[in-house]
């Protein structure tokens, strides 16, 4: 059931992307209306993913080709976030452990993606992992490299249901190798994401607004940050005054 003045105070809304704006290459049922309502209603809206396989003008042009209306500005993957990071914390060499397109983030701000003497190891979810990559980031690993991951998710679904393993299988690989821990989790359910919508727009937690299909990062990162949220499902949980769920986002048009 929805609350009494849910929406009251909101200034920004995030949207997750699979499983919430499209299901693999097909778009969620009348989500572009959905969009446009929440931009003209709130002015700030955000697509956010976890997504550090691919860089984040090319999960724009997922999006735009998929017939999505949204600007550059509005799209947030993990990726993006660690080079964001890695630019304010005046870092000039890593170690990517994760696709050719995350180093080519990485790059695109003069920061070497592969020294063989890092400040940090950056770690993203990678589809053709593989000892070898393994061996080359514990062999530049030392005691002062920091140790960034893009997320932790175990898992992810693919189109046909079939599990797949996530970045948090690389991360694990690693972290047992050099027998280290994690200085900094970029992705949900870390609230990283969330802290930089709001020093870019100087709003505060309780002015944003996160939709998505996940509990495990898509909630959790909202209840993290003291921030509401909508959770996308069929099942029934307990809602409260920061948390209600819809059985799918074109329900959005009746409640905005």
């Amino acid at each position: 059931m929805l609350k009494h003045n849910f929406f009251k105070n909101i200034k920004c809304i995030v949207f997750d992307l699979d499983g919430t704006i499209y299901f693999g290459n097909k778009l969620a049922y009348k989500v572009n209306e959905v969009i446009e309502l929440s931009r003209s209603k709130y002015k700030n809206i955000f697509f956010a993913t976890n997504n550090s396989a691919k860089t984040r003008q090319q999960i724009f042009e997922k999006l735009i080709n998929l017939g999505i209306d949204v600007n550059l500005k509005e799209v947030i993957n993990s990726g993006y976030i660690i080079t964001r990071y890695l630019k304010n914390n005046h870092y000039t060499d890593v170690y990517c452990l994760g696709t050719n397109d995350l180093a080519k983030e990485i790059s695109t701000i003069n920061i070497n993606p592969f020294s063989n003497i890092p400040q940090a190891i950056v770690i993203g979810y990678d589809p053709d992992f593989n000892l070898l990559k393994l061996e080359k980031a514990i062999n530049v690993f030392h005691k002062d490299c920091k140790i960034i991951a893009a997320n932790t998710e175990r898992t992810y679904p693919r189109d046909n249901g079939i599990l797949m393993p996530g970045a948090g299988a690389s991360v694990a690989a690693f972290i047992h190798t050099v027998n280290g821990s994690i200085d900094l989790i970029i992705g949900k359910p870390s609230t990283t994401i969330l802290e930089m919508i709001t020093q870019d727009l100087n709003l505060v937690p309780s002015e944003i607004l996160v939709i998505g299909d996940t509990f495990e990062s898509d909630i959790k990162m909202a209840k993290n940050f003291g921030s509401k949220s909508i959770l996308i499902t069929n099942s029934n949980l307990n809602e409260n005054e920061n948390f209600i769920t819809i059985k799918s986002i074109d329900y959005l048009l009746e409640i905005i």
